[in-house]
């Protein structure tokens, strides 16, 4: 079972209208800002994801839409207080997850993540998918959506463990 929440076609239509009204670098700019206070962790994974080539801002911007789009359906407002109704990422998650991939290979946890993400959040795949398959390295950039989200996944359910 997941604990976060289920992108809809709606709340992803009006992100993208948010994104496109606002503008992708003032809207990230604003994510970026509560992630460093609230998240470090999965703003780091985000950067070495994105990498520091030409393409970084681009994949930093569609990083920017798959989390807006889950704390906006966790009816958190552009310009609250924080966009963090989702799970703080901790370093053990982030450690359990270099440990599965190590376990097993890049591949297999790609493949496993993605089917999560189907499963739980078919519309968030979508955007992943359509943004992916607009670049070149539509693999590197289907994995990064895929860890990004199994990293949320895998500290939602801990936190969900730990209150129960």
């Amino acid at each position: 079972m997941s604990v976060l929440p289920r992108v809809t076609e709606l709340t992803r239509e009006r992100i993208s209208r948010e994104f496109d009204d606002l503008g992708p670098d003032a809207c990230l700019a604003e994510i970026k800002a509560d992630l460093r206070q609230h998240n470090p962790e999965l703003l780091d994974m985000a950067r070495r994801w994105a990498g520091g080539g030409a393409e970084a801002a681009s994949l930093m911007t569609a990083f920017g839409m798959f989390y807006r789009l889950l704390a906006a359906e966790a009816d958190v407002p552009m310009g609250s207080s924080a966009l963090n109704p989702l799970p703080r990422v901790s370093i053990e998650v982030r450690d359990a997850i270099v440990k599965r991939i190590d376990r097993t290979d890049n591949e297999t946890f790609t493949r496993e993540a993605i089917d999560n993400l189907e499963v739980i959040n078919p519309e968030l795949l979508q955007m992943a998918h359509g943004y992916a398959s607009r670049r070149l390295d539509y693999g590197r950039t289907m994995r990064g959506f895929a860890l990004l989200h199994e990293a949320l996944l895998i500290q939602s359910r801990r936190d969900q463990a730990s209150r129960h």
